[in-house]
């Protein structure tokens, strides 16, 4: 099918469906946009970009000319007017004006590669379209110039993603299409002067050659490319502008790229092939080909343009032969070719050719002169009058055809060498630019070498190689180029020479020699640097040696060549080495090979050049390629410890911004399992050898002897391209190089500090930081190490200039002066630059003096008639194959005549025997070897010749089966005509049809299929709810009641018995229960129909008399009627007729084959019996009939049959048998007997009557007997009567034979007439199949509408049913709630039986569930606590008889099981969640019947909907029933059938029109159907009769055994009452009497194990009161231990007196003791920030009691990013936690103590747990900060203070004072929050360790010196910056590590002089210090700067304390170092406390 990309189609219904779009299809809003837009040029400037710093200067390279034409790229030629044509030569766009041949050049705005070129030259502004490609991050753009001012007139973005490919303008010049490159292949509609995109769509998926508006169907366009063509068409909709694609099917032809394509008038489209012919496109398919006659292809090359004449009667084709013809196009349009031969061959008119021009695009010029592009290099003016006998072509321009390979820039002259594949030799002038000379060669040049000066003094030589191996070695005259004014243009061949003998100028290019050392294309030739050896490699794997002769000029001596494993791409040699050369191959392997030290020898001394090195190294370098460095995975990374989450969540906090995407540093990774590719550049280092590997943009360093690279240089922004060509320059300080890309890279080589191990260390550590902080304190799981050392070329440049696709650079060459630089590239051109640079980059050779040449002998090109030249290797091997040769044939020769002598000498003695004597002669045999060697050859050439005709024998065997297929097997019968016997003229034939095809059967499959998928579309499926009620209910054991579960083992003898009884009886029941069950099951369905009834039902309608003609309103078709499948079966009804006939044929033929042999056998023995009866009674025999082999069989006229060869030792013997008795006159020949020949013949071989007529005949010698006679004469009589008899049935079958002959002409008259008839009925039914056509897509469209709309409602039905069947459900589920809440009562009731707390727990049980409700923000808390107490305590209250305390239902009560108590609440949670899921069932059922009210609604809506489609569809069917109602149809009537409609009025002008023809079957079969149908009803009528009778006897039976089942009832009720006293059921009383059993049974089982029960309790009691007691006592001596640690925590043991007085107590010293105050300082005013936080969350929360609680933000420094500040700060040492209490948790509790939970979080746990309002935190928060301080000093005990709080609350708040102790959640949460303040106070009390100040005594130290005795606000500065320089940002990531830098960084700060004031701090100006950090050297953001400023002014404001508070802190002080007499007591007090715990434990 063709892809058509759709936009879509509005469907005008209720329901409004979405119109559906193509997907790769998308419409640009088109806006307004203004026309006068000014573009400034300079916005639109591209060139060289160099690197940041670079010492490469952007005009490094400066353009100059331009000498090449990329003439292989298609339509790459732009005519700007009648005089100037542009092309596109990679970044640059050259211009030329033909006439003069100037040539100007402008650069790409983008500095991309020019994609495409066109012109518009209807308006009268000229317009040069330019589309330009992405270069680095600039777009690519298409430009619009006015011409020829060449002022941007637009300019249009957005149409592809990296460059275009071709463009085109519309007719009017109104819009522009263009289509881009890979990978988007964009096909982009332009509206230019509004700037904007209409549309925009993927042309395809491959590359796409061409675009093109159709001149005459406005909004139609055609592009065409690789493999496709597609045709588009732009339609106006009510949504905009949309496009329609429509891709070609080639169907029958093949696929091929299409180049040329052209739009015709009438909608068809012309595009070309590959082979050269014209393909003709109609509706996206291939309608015909156009050939020339006899099947000539139209070009040898495909077309690439068409041309339509004015009148539009020729068709005009150019093609890339050089071909221009033109056809005469009417007889094409009018040609109708059949389908299997799409065909059409005509002549063209006229045509023209441009010779030797592969046109490659045309533009037109003026009048009948146009631009042509020819492909093998150059630019023609091309004449169409194609009326002229010879049309004036000519070439403007010449350059190279494809890539350009080598270049050579002469040293003694202005003169530039040039080499191309095209075997072309360009020599330009490079001051002028003009091209002086072109050399020509067969053979494509491969390689170039411009010898050294000192190789080659007059530097005039040149050696070049070619594709066939050979290397020639040119000799220039560059004086006489220089002077040339005109084109020297030499095509050499064998024929001719480079030198031209018969010119009368002088020759300016001499061959001097000319050597094949490769019989395969040379790729390099390389000197050595001894100048001794010249080296070649080619594509042969080999490389062949030279011996350089140096002189005027040098000689090259063959050495000899060496093989190598694969071919090599480069050569190097090895410094300061004459024999080493490096060789560069393929698989990324380099060979060190040691050359062989050859000597010259004469070429007569040779047998053969194959070489060996001496030796050689291997070096293997792998596949690598190169990639950003990844971002660890998961796997990667170490498992997440806690310092790491807590550094992540500080890095997400900070959100640093700076490094958003992850770019890895570039890295060298190994390709695994890749082999490694062409190294295709190497060069010597130092170090070792520099490579490149194709597909590695990077240098190499590799060693011989190792395998891995040592070191590797990425190229910046090349590391994924091919670095095809480079060059060191400037003693090798510079790279130049150039890439596949088309671009020129400089590069500067890293100094040694660059290049040194430290720095590459360096380099990879700072990767490592920067990977460790985007990681966010993550680490790797594995240590790396260190990877490959890399070298960044941070100093580069890069110019592009060919083009990106195409243009690989191949060559560089700099003049011999250094001043300018040459490119050439695969694209074809060449380039020239001029050099500004400081330094020379190539340093100058002095050139020696020029001596005049001698006199040299000039070399012919050799000839290739006898083939092509051989290499030297070749010719050698031919010299010594040819020597071989004739010394064998000279051999052969004395063998021959030694043969022929011995031959005459064997004669001799054979005559010379053969007069001998028999008896004496010798018997010589020959030896039977060569006999047998003879016949083996000859076998062998048999087998050869069968071989070699293998082939024409399979060919000519499918040739027949093809034929035979073809013509043969298609047809039923092949024609043949059957004669009769008596009449020959009497004949008939068989019927000819084809066969019935495979695809005719298909069909009529398919039409039955369609069939029934149409009788199943439509059906409703099987609900899954009927299916699943009608599964079979599976049945599982029987129910056993619940008092049984649980039994204990060895019940006593009567409950066995009752336990018996009771499963006998259950499972007996169950089986009745299944059994009534199955038999419900198979009660017939009521509603469904008896069996039979559906399929006499459908009888009852198909025979029903009412009959409704095609003419009335309601006549509906049957279902069966269906015009293809009537079709079909017309078809095989015709076939079978013809069929049957000819199978009669057939049989009568075959008969006739039978009645020959018949006759014969007649006429045989007709003759027999003529033997023995008398002539004159003898009857002639029957005639034989005669069979025409060529009428009635000639189909074995297409038998094949095998003509027996007679060969040759047959036909010998053949010859031999007239010689057999010869006797051989050579050979004595042994005696042969002959054989007898028998006397007698067995009378079995005779025939037995004839032999016993020769007894019985008479004879005349003798007489015959009476019996004799009496025999023979019966003997005649019966053969007389067998004669007769013979020739009566010979007679018999002949008639016979005739008549059945005459009775088939008959029958084949009336199955012609009736398959005539099939016929006419065919042709109708194809007539209805047409009207059917025509009608069937809106049919199907108004069908799918009607069921899709039938689907809807099915849908919105089957959601109804789905509701009600969830709707049951849910009650389903609510009921099972239902019970499960019953059983939950059932189970409080057993709970709580005989429980004394009953009413207390039945109150909790009862208490109803209340769902929350909603509330506002602004309800107050109290409010919400007093309406929550109330509501919980309304039953309570109610009940107020119970007593007068009332009992809390939050706590047990005492005397209350806490089990019972706990498992009351649980059942009271489960019943409160039952009752919850039945709200909720309720709930979903409401919404479930609104949804069914819903749905309803929408059904109904979809049911008029449906009726409304319906009638559509009804009244578009009567309209199609109409029109099939027109279709005529063929009816035979009788005579008396018309006269009878006659006489009944039907005369007149309409005669039989109104009369109705009815079948008469039909017509009986119906008056037959009425006499069943009244016999049908007698028979109801007797069978409801006998119903009735029936039922009525049902009736009567059925009250019977009603009586007898109430009788039974009675019987039942009276003998219960006689033995149970009253009625009752047996069953409930046998389960009442088996429960009683079980019970007693289960009491004694548990009564027996109570003693032991009561046991266990009181020892577990035991052990609680033990292990209490040791608990409490371990409290104890641990809480004395925490008070006397509390207060000796100044001093470590308060015996020790300080050593020195100076130091303060437990070594406090006093500089550490003011760095503490510092720090506590700082401390002090985060915390104070803290508490206004937490007081603001607190007040915020009051009003809003009830919402989520989320913790108050921790205090943090102002939000800074320090990623470019690195303070270097000792960490701090981690340290084991210090205990300074033990926790009161009891042993019961498995609550843990969570250090790191929030403050806010555990006080409002301790409210929950107390029950108390979450108002009163800040209350309790005071409370317990007031008793911290008693507990650090150790007067109150960690448990007191919690004991006291928690009693306090609770009685505060009405709880009961006796089980506070119970209460031991709250002690746990508010034990908890305990320990958490405690453990901030202890901390922030002991300090820093003795390292830590040691470290910031140092910090300290150096800021202070740094600072100096300045003022606080210039001492901020310095001192800050050296704080930043020497700290690590790593280690700034805690609170306290900035605390201790804070520290420092006050204490340096602070002196006598410059004391802390406020006025002092607020003189601070933050954008001051700011700029002191700048100029200390700190690069970091000026916000960053400015946070860590004001984190240092903050500290610093926080020192200033007011008098007082001094005062008063002072004081604190020295109460907490006074701790002497204080720690003598606490110890004296535990010592007394150990002693009298001591003296307990002893008693």
């Amino acid at each position: 099918m063709a892809d058509e990309e759709i936009v879509g189609e509005e469907i005008d219904e209720e329901e409004q469906i979405a119109e559906e779009e193509a997907a790769d299809v998308e419409e640009e809003s088109v806006e307004d946009e203004s026309q006068l837009t000014e573009y400034d040029p300079d916005d639109f400037v591209s060139g060289a970009v160099n690197s940041l710093d670079s010492t490469i200067p952007l005009d490094l390279f400066e353009f100059e000319y331009s000498y090449g034409y990329n003439c292989k790229k298609y339509f790459n030629l732009c005519a700007c007017d009648d005089a100037v044509v542009c092309w596109a030569a990679g970044s640059i766009i050259t211009f030329m004006d033909v006439n003069t041949k100037q040539l100007w050049f402008r650069r790409s705005t983008t500095g991309g590669s020019v994609g495409a070129v066109t012109s518009y030259r209807k308006d009268p502004n000229y317009r040069i379209v330019i589309a330009e490609g992405r270069e680095g991050e600039r777009d690519p753009i298409i430009l619009l110039y006015t011409w020829p001012q060449m002022d941007i007139d637009a300019v249009l973005r957005d149409g592809t993603t990296n460059a275009y490919s071709v463009l085109d303008f519309s007719p009017d010049g109104e819009m522009l299409a263009s289509v881009g490159k890979e990978p988007d292949y964009n096909l982009t509609i332009w509206n230019w002067k509004r700037h904007t995109i209409l549309l925009r769509t993927s042309a395809f998926t491959f590359d796409v050659n061409t675009v093109m508006f159709s001149p005459y169907c406005p909004g139609q366009l055609t592009t065409a490319g690789a493999a496709h063509i597609k045709m588009w068409k732009m339609a106006q909709t009510f949504t905009g502008l949309k496009l329609k694609g429509e891709l070609g099917r080639f169907g029958k032809t093949e696929i091929c790229d299409v180049l040329g394509v052209y739009p015709m008038p009438d909608e068809k489209v012309l595009s070309g092939c590959e082979w050269g012919n014209v393909l003709v496109w109609e509706a996206g398919l291939v309608k015909l080909e156009v050939t020339q006659r006899g099947r000539k292809t139209c070009h040898n090359a495909p077309i690439i343009q068409f041309m339509l004449s004015p009148a539009g009667d020729e068709v005009t084709t150019i093609g890339r032969d050089g071909y221009i013809r033109a056809w005469y196009w009417d007889t094409v349009e009018q040609a109708d070719p059949p389908e299997e031969d799409p065909y059409v061959e005509l002549n063209p008119v006229a045509e023209t050719f441009v010779p030797g021009c592969q046109i490659m695009s045309l533009k037109h010029q003026k009048d009948m002169h146009w631009y042509a592009q020819d492909g093998n290099g150059g630019i023609w003016t091309v004449e169409l009058d194609i009326d002229k006998l010879e049309c004036d072509h000519r070439k403007t321009m010449t350059f190279h055809a494809g890539s350009v390979v080598a270049m050579a820039a002469l040293r003694t002259h202005p003169i530039l060498i040039t080499a191309g594949e095209d075997g072309a030799l360009h020599a330009y002038n490079s001051e002028t630019h003009i091209l002086l000379a072109r050399y020509q060669f067969q053979a494509a040049v491969t390689c170039m070498m411009y010898p050294p000066v000192d190789v080659d003094t007059t530097s005039r030589v040149i050696l070049v190689g070619f594709a066939d191996g050979i290397m020639r070695t040119l000799l220039v005259h560059p004086e006489r180029l220089h002077g040339k004014t005109s084109l020297i243009e030499v095509r050499v061949h064998s024929a001719l020479t480079v030198h031209s003998d018969d010119s009368i100028n002088a020759d300016v290019m001499d061959l001097i020699s000319l050597l094949k050392p490769h019989s395969k294309a040379i790729t390099q030739i390389t000197i050595n640097e001894h100048r001794t050896l010249l080296v070649t490699c080619g594509e042969d794997s080999t490389i062949f040696m030279y011996h350089l002769q140096l002189g005027t000029p040098f000689s090259l001596e063959r050495l000899g060549f060496i093989p190598t494993q694969n071919n090599v791409a480069y050569m190097t040699w090895k410094p300061n080495e004459e024999r080493v050369l490096l060789l560069c191959g393929q698989m990324g392997v380099i060979w060190e090979a040691v050359l062989p030290n050859i000597p010259v020898r004469k070429y007569s001394e040779i047998t053969s050049f194959k070489q060996q090195f001496d030796s050689f190294e291997e070096i293997i370098v792998k596949k690598y390629y190169m990639r950003n460095r990844p971002f660890p995975t998961e796997e990667d990374l170490a498992s997440i410890d806690e310092e790491a989450l807590k550094a992540q969540g500080e890095a997400e906090k900070e959100k640093d911004d700076e490094e958003d995407v992850w770019v890895g540093e570039i890295q060298l990774e190994e390709a695994e399992n890749t082999p490694g590719t062409t190294i295709t550049w190497a060069e010597y280092c130092e170090e070792g050898i520099w490579v490149i590997q194709q597909g590695t943009g990077a240098l190499l360093l590799v060693k011989p002897k190792h395998t891995k690279i040592l070191k590797y240089g990425p190229f910046p922004g090349a590391w994924q391209e091919d670095i095809t060509t480079m060059k060191f320059v400037n003693e090798g300080r510079y790279i130049v190089a150039g890439t596949n890309t088309g671009y020129i890279r400089v590069l500067r080589m890293p100094t040694e500090d660059e290049d040194s191990p430290e720095h590459h260390y360096m380099t990879w550590m700072m990767a490592q930081q920067k990977l460790l902080k985007k990681l966010k304190g993550r680490r790797l799981a594995k240590e790396e190490k260190q990877p490959i050392p890399r070298i960044d070329f941070i100093d580069n440049y890069y110019l592009p200039m060919h083009d990106r696709y195409t243009g690989a650079i191949t060559c560089i060459e700099f003049s011999s002066d250094g001043t300018h630089l040459y490119t050439s590239g695969s694209d074809g051109n060449i380039f020239s630059y001029v050099i500004n640079f400081t330094e020379p980059l190539l340093p100058k050779l002095p050139l020696p003096t020029l001596e005049e040449l001698p006199k040299l002998d000039k070399v012919k090109e050799p000839s290739t008639v006898d083939g092509e030249l051989m290499s030297h290797e070749q010719l050698k091997q031919k010299e010594e194959y040819d020597k071989m040769i004739s010394i064998a044939n000279a051999h052969k020769k004395r063998v021959r005549d030694q043969l022929a002598e011995l031959t005459i000498e064997y004669t001799k003695l054979i005559k010379a025997n053969r007069t001998l004597p028999y008896s004496q002669q010798i018997d010589v045999t020959l030896d039977p070897r060569p006999l047998v060697v003879q016949e083996k050859e000859l076998d062998d050439m048999k087998a050869l010749t069968r071989r070699k005709l293998a082939h024409q024998l399979e060919a000519s065997d499918l040739a027949l089966h093809k034929m035979h297929s073809r013509n043969i097997i298609q047809l039923d019968v092949f024609p043949f005509t059957l004669k009769a016997i008596r009449d020959p003229e009497v004949m008939i034939r068989p019927l000819r049809q084809k066969n019935l095809s495979q695809a005719f059967y298909d069909q009529l499959a398919e039409v039955y299929q369609k069939m029934a998928e149409a009788s199943l579309r439509g059906r409703r499926a099987e609900s899954t709810t009927l299916k699943a009620t009608a599964k079979r209910m599976s049945w599982g054991p029987p129910r056993v009641a619940s008092f049984l579960l649980g039994l204990p083992p060895n019940p006593p003898h009567p409950l066995k018995k009752a336990l018996r009884n009771y499963y006998q009886r259950i499972n007996r029941h169950h089986i009745q229960f299944i059994e009534w069950q199955e038999h419900l099951s198979r009660k017939p369905d009521p509603n469904a129909m008896p069996p039979g009834a559906a399929e006499a039902l459908k009888e009852a309608e198909e025979t029903i008399g009412n009959r409704v003609l095609k003419t009335e309103p309601d006549y509906v078709a049957s279902q069966g009627h269906n015009t293809q499948l009537r079709i079909c079966m017309a078809r095989k009804e015709i076939y079978d007729n013809k069929r049957a006939f000819n199978e009669m044929v057939l049989k009568l033929r075959e008969r006739k084959v039978w009645l020959v042999s018949k006759m014969q056998d007649i006429g045989r023995r007709l003759g027999e019996i003529r033997v023995e009866i008398p002539h004159k009674l003898a009857k002639p025999p029957p005639v034989v009939p005669h069979i025409d082999d060529n009428l009635e069989f000639p189909e074995n006229n297409l038998e094949i049959k095998p003509e027996v060869i007679v060969t040759l030792g047959q036909r010998r013997q053949t010859m031999r048998k007239p010689e057999e008795r010869r006797k051989s006159t050579l050979y004595p020949q042994p005696r042969v007997r002959q054989s007898r020949v028998p006397l007698f013949v067995p009378i079995t071989e005779s025939r037995p009557l004839i032999a016993s007529w020769d007894v019985l005949k008479m004879k005349q010698d003798q007489e015959s007997s009476a019996i004799e006679v009496e025999i023979r004469e019966r003997r005649i009589e019966r053969h007389l009567y067998e004669q007769d008899m013979l020739l009566v049935d010979a007679a018999v079958l002949v008639q016979k034979f005739d008549s059945q002959l005459e009775h088939l002409q008959r029958e084949r008259i009336r199955v012609q007439e009736n398959n005539q008839l099939l016929e006419l009925h065919l042709y109708q039914l194809h007539r209805e199949m047409s009207v059917l056509n025509r009608f069937e897509a809106h049919e199907d469209r108004l069908a799918e509408r009607v069921y899709a709309k039938l689907m809807q409602v099915r849908g919105v039905n089957d959601q109804i049913m789905d509701c009600q069947h969830r709707i049951e459900e849910h009650k389903a589920e609510k009921e099972s709630l239902d019970s499960a809440c019953q059983d939950l009562q059932r189970q409080f009731k057993k709970l709580v039986q005989d429980n004394k707390f009953a009413d207390f727990l039945r109150r909790i049980f009862k208490k109803k569930y209340r769902p929350p409700r909603d509330h506002d923000d602004d309800e107050s808390s109290e409010s919400e606590s007093s309406s929550s107490s109330s509501e919980e305590d309304e039953a309570s209250l109610d009940s107020r008889d119970i007593g007068p305390i009332r009992l809390d239902p939050n706590i047990c009560p005492e005397g209350c099981d806490v089990d019972i108590y706990n498992k009351t609440y649980d059942l009271r949670n489960t019943r409160h969640k039952h009752e919850q899921d039945m709200i909720e069932q309720d709930r979903l059922v409401e919404l479930l019947k609104r949804d069914i009210e819903a749905h309803n609604k929408v059904k109904r809506k979809f049911s008029v909907q449906l009726e409304k489609r319906k009638q559509e569809l009804r009244e578009f069917m009567m309209e199609k029933q109409s029109c099939m109602n027109d279709v005529d149809q063929v009816v035979i009537l009788r005579y008396e059938q018309i006269r009878a409609a006659a006489l009944r009025g039907c005369t007149g002008p309409g005669g039989l029109s109104k009369t109705v023809v009815f079948p008469e079957k039909m017509l009986s079969k119906l008056r037959n159907r009425v006499l069943e149908l009244q016999d049908e009803i007698k028979q109801q009528k007797q069978r409801q009769k006998t119903n009735r009778t029936h039922l009525f006897r049902m009736n009567v039976d059925i009250r019977a055994m009603e009586d007898r089942a109430a009788e039974l009832s009675a019987q039942m009720r009276d003998v219960l009452t006689r033995k149970l006293g009253k009625p009752r059921r047996v069953d409930r009383t046998l389960d009442e009497l088996l429960r009683q059993l079980a019970k007693r049974h289960k009491f004694k089982a548990t009564f027996a194990s109570v003693p032991q029960l009561l046991s266990q309790v009181t020892t577990w009691r035991e052990r609680y009161s033990k292990l209490e007691q040791k608990y409490l006592t371990v409290i104890n001596r641990y809480s004395d231990r925490l008070r006397l640690a509390a207060a000796l925590q100044a001093d470590i043991y308060p015996q020790k007196s300080p050593k020195d007085p100076s130091i303060m107590a437990g070594g406090y010293e006093p500089k550490q003791y003011q760095r503490d105050v510092v720090r506590l300082r700082i401390i002090r005013s985060q915390q104070q920030q803290q508490i206004k936080a937490l007081e603001e969350e607190i007040q915020s929360l009051r009003h809003k009691p009830f919402a989520h609680i989320a913790s108050p933000p921790a205090w943090s420094p102002p939000e800074s990013d320090r990623s470019q500040i690195y303070l270097h700060m000792v960490r701090t040492s981690p340290r084991a936690r210090r205990h300074k209490y033990f926790p009161i948790t009891p042993l019961g509790s498995h609550v843990k103590l969570v250090y790191e939970v929030n403050l806010m979080k555990l006080l409002y746990d301790c409210l929950d747990m107390m029950r108390v309002s979450r108002d009163e935190a800040d209350v309790l928060l005071q409370d317990l900060t007031n008793e911290l301080p008693k507990i650090l000093s150790g007067e109150k005990t960690r448990f007191e203070v919690i004991d006291e709080l928690v009693r306090k609350w609770l009685l505060k708040y009405g709880g009961d004072p006796r089980l506070y102790k119970k209460q031991t959640r709250a002690f746990d949460a508010l034990a908890t929050l305990a320990d958490r303040l405690i453990q901030q106070h202890v901390q922030e009390m002991e300090g820093l360790d003795a390292k830590e100040h040691e470290v910031m005594q140092s910090i300290e130290t150096a800021l202070k010196d740094v600072a100096g005795m300045q003022s606080l606000r210039e001492r901020l500065g310095p001192a800050l910056a050296t704080l930043l320089h020497t700290t690590q940002s790593a280690e700034l990531e805690g609170e306290e590590t900035i605390t201790m830098a804070m520290t420092s960084l006050v204490q340096s700060l602070i002196n006598e002089e410059h004391p802390l004031t406020a006025h002092s701090i607020d003189a601070i100006e933050v954008f001051d210090v700011v700029e002191d950090l700048k100029d200390c050297g700190i690069n970091a953001p000026v916000d960053e700067l400015e946070n860590v400023v004001k984190l240092a002014i903050d500290c610093l404001r926080a020192q200033i304390v007011s008098p007082e508070e001094e005062r008063r802190l002072e004081k604190d002080v020295q109460e907490a170092l006074q701790v002497t007499s204080l720690a003598s007591k606490m110890s004296s007090k535990s010592d007394l406390r150990d002693k009298t715990s001591k003296g307990q434990e002893k008693k």
